[in-house]
């Protein structure tokens, strides 16, 4: 990211301490593949940064953001802190806050841990394949490292959108970088608990997503949908014809024992 030569760490794709978040007494949490569904302990990382490259992440978004994110049974810090101001705008089917209008929500944290998540994909396969995780051009990955570094701001042909879980069941996952269906635009989402990052990138983003786009609106905007059935879709596409293993099967009792009434796979 530095572009400096250095000994190189062994770097997360989705950030470290979102692990726990996902995981059950046994610290495994559930790998959808097309081939199997199963519980592990193995997290998604390559020697990708060097030391100072790898703390920056953490110091300006990871850190900050890890602690608002959905916990099972517990709080979800970010939701809390975006319902106790007025809503910028209601539909049926979703509410928009202005989070630079609220003091406790850092929205360049939120940018920088949407957008240092997607710049890994798009440089790095971590280990599926020979090819990075989502297809980004040459300058497009320069753009999103020179922001990721401090030398730019994001250019304004990428939108990136937060939305926030607004329903009761906040899935206990992640889903990681990969492409989205939109047809006029390239792209690419990821998910961890209780949010989701999406980015667009095209000529005309600023009119079509800009005012649902935390970096291109002025006022920050995150918006709050129900995710859970998003997110349960998304990760069936990879499992319809998993195969579920016993232990899967076991965890997925636990975790419907504990409240959340949704199925991997369904």
């Amino acid at each position: 990211m530095c572009r400096k030569e250095a000994k190189l760490i062994n770097s997360h794709l989705i950030s470290s301490g979102v692990y726990p978040l996902c995981q059950n007494e046994k610290r495994e949490h559930v790998s959808v593949t097309s081939d199997v569904m199963r519980p592990t302990q193995m997290e998604t990382k390559k020697y990708l940064l060097c030391s100072p490259c790898d703390n920056s992440l953490n110091t300006n978004g990871e850190g900050y953001v890890i602690p608002l994110l959905s916990r099972l049974g517990g709080p979800f810090l970010l939701y809390d802190r975006l319902v106790k101001q007025e809503a910028l705008e209601k539909t049926p089917s979703m509410t928009v806050y202005a989070a630079v209008e609220n003091p406790e929500i850092d929205v360049a944290m939120l940018i920088h841990f949407g957008i240092g998540i997607l710049w890994k994909a798009s440089i790095c396969s971590f280990g599926n394949g020979d090819k990075p995780r989502i297809d980004l051009s040459q300058e497009d990955r320069e753009a999103m490292r020179r922001f990721l570094v401090g030398e730019a701001e994001l250019p304004m042909h990428m939108a990136l959108a937060v939305a926030v879980e607004s329903g009761p069941i906040r899935y206990p996952a992640t889903i990681e970088p990969r492409p989205g269906d939109n047809s006029d635009f390239k792209t690419f989402f990821f998910y961890v608990p209780g949010v989701m990052f999406q980015l667009y990138i095209g000529d005309n983003v600023r009119s079509a997503k800009g005012a649902y786009s935390i970096n291109l609106n002025p006022k920050g905007s995150v918006m709050m949908i129900e995710l859970a059935k998003t997110v349960r879709g998304n990760m069936s596409k990879g499992s319809r014809d998993a195969r579920k293993t016993r232990k899967l099967l076991q965890i997925m009792e636990e975790v419907e024992a504990k409240g959340l009434s949704i199925k991997l796979g369904d």
